[in-house]
């Protein structure tokens, strides 16, 4: 699949900070549960962003679902559409 999004690869750290936000966390906690500072926090975001050419967090959560999708192990062609429901 290909997203128009060059591709990078995440270091430990940031794969456990997008996780901690997808599940919910605000930075101030994502910090926290990291042992890092909240402007730490702004810093890996801000260098996300700056590698994958988006503007904003909400760019960012798209650019990474993007990704996530595109390279997912076994998954060719990623989703087309909404999920499909069983009547």
């Amino acid at each position: 699949m290909e997203t128009g999004l060059p591709k990078i690869t995440l270091s430990e750290r940031e794969r456990e900070l997008i996780a901690l936000l997808a599940e919910g966390c605000t930075d101030v906690a994502a910090a926290e549960r990291l042992g890092i500072s909240p402007r730490s926090v702004t810093n890996i975001l801000r260098s996300l962003m700056d590698r994958l050419g988006v503007e904003n967090r909400f760019q960012l959560g798209l650019a990474l679902g993007f990704l996530r999708k595109a390279h997912a192990p076994g998954k060719a062609g990623g989703a087309t559409g909404p999920p499909e429901h069983d009547p």
